[in-house]
């Protein structure tokens, strides 16, 4: 069976989505494993780039702090496919001893290349704690 052309690119979009979730699926547990060879391999080969509430790192292993009981979860993928590249937006929660410690957003650029999935850039923004004697009681 032959697919017609909005088939195919349905289809290649699809696929291209599921592989994204699963690289941050990945990410996720490298992150909270404290494996630092298997999180910089999400990452583009060269050229990619971390920056933590608007602090570039100058070195990807430098960005990395993960591990130490800390566990990391994204959620609501908002994904977009466009060929070989990718955006995407999610929110970021990082526990530490079962206790939410931080949220924040990622904002990604992505490519496929050398057969998969892979960051060029990611940029996380964790948000700003709420005061308690501004919440409404």
């Amino acid at each position: 069976m032959t697919l017609t052309y909005q088939q195919q690119f349905v289809l290649d979009g699809l696929a291209a989505r599921a592989a994204i979730l699963n690289l941050n699926a990945r990410y996720d547990r490298l992150f909270s494993s404290g494996d630092l060879a298997g999180w910089l391999a999400t990452f583009r080969h060269a050229g990619a780039t971390f920056t933590r509430d608007g602090e570039p790192a100058a070195d990807l292993r430098a960005a990395f702090d993960g591990g130490d009981g800390q566990r990391l979860v994204t959620v609501d993928h908002d994904i977009t496919v466009d060929g070989v590249e990718a955006t995407q937006q999610c929110i970021a929660l990082l526990f530490c001893d079962n206790t939410l410690r931080a949220t924040g957003s990622y904002t990604d650029a992505l490519v496929y290349e050398r057969g998969g999935w892979y960051f060029t850039s990611r940029r996380l923004d964790w948000d700003t704690a709420a005061r308690h004697d501004v919440l409404p009681v």
